[in-house]
């Protein structure tokens, strides 16, 4: 049942990487990282069409590039906004009318499967709105503005989100409607604050985000492990 449009958002400028460095485009095994995330969805039953969301100044050369890899899903490379949800915005406005759910996902996670793709998708069909999530392994510990501990939280109620992130397509349009002034750092926390429970999809520490360096260079290492 292909009833979901996925965005997926490469728009970051990497800054955390060291430098400028638009880490989307970085080599993994040969592909660019985006590819990877891109390859991902293209493989879901459930992905009907994918819109990939690039800094501006390079959608031409993105565009380009991904007619070669012969994604039929690809349907767009649109630019991206001045901030992450900005760009999910812009990746909102050119997804199909009659898409139910839109999955949003970091290219930077170029591990995802399709399998945690296809299950987080179920799962939302059945609550509105679900992420993908890991476990917390560390305990975790909450700090007051003076940088000392303040809460120590049950580890067993901690999760690390991660995407893809899913939702009823009217339900995350009208959160960012409403949350476009809102400081958040997902989509997700758009969603929360409308009141809708979003359901945990229990995830792999495997889906790594490729943020700093040595991300790279574990992604590479997992990759290796899975061949």
């Amino acid at each position: 049942m292909k009833d979901t449009a996925a965005i997926i958002v490469a728009g970051g400028k990497g800054l955390r990487f060291g430098g400028d460095i638009r880490k989307q485009y970085l080599l993994l095994n040969r592909r660019p990282i985006l590819w990877w995330s891109l390859s991902a969805f293209e493989r879901c039953p459930s992905i009907e069409s994918i819109t990939l969301v690039v800094p501006g100044e390079d959608v031409r050369r993105v565009n380009a590039q991904a007619r070669a890899w012969k994604f039929r899903k690809l349907a767009a490379v649109v630019p991206g906004g001045v901030s992450r949800a900005d760009s999910v915005r812009q990746g909102l406005q050119h997804i199909p009318q009659n898409s139910r759910y839109v999955a949003v996902h970091d290219a930077v996670r170029p591990l995802v499967t399709p399998v945690l793709i296809e299950n987080v998708i179920r799962q939302t069909r059945k609550t509105k709105a679900a992420l993908a999530a890991c476990p917390s392994k560390d305990t975790v510990k909450i700090a007051d503005a003076r940088g000392c501990v303040a809460s120590s939280p049950s580890r067993d109620r901690v999760w690390l989100a991660q995407t893809p992130q899913i939702f009823e397509r009217h339900v995350l349009e009208r959160a960012h409607r409403q949350g476009r002034h809102w400081p958040v750092t997902d989509d997700a926390q758009l969603v929360e604050r409308l009141g809708i429970r979003v359901k945990l999809v229990e995830s792999s520490s495997e889906n790594i985000k490729v943020t700093v360096p040595i991300d790279l260079i574990m992604a590479r290492k997992i990759l290796e492990a899975r061949a």
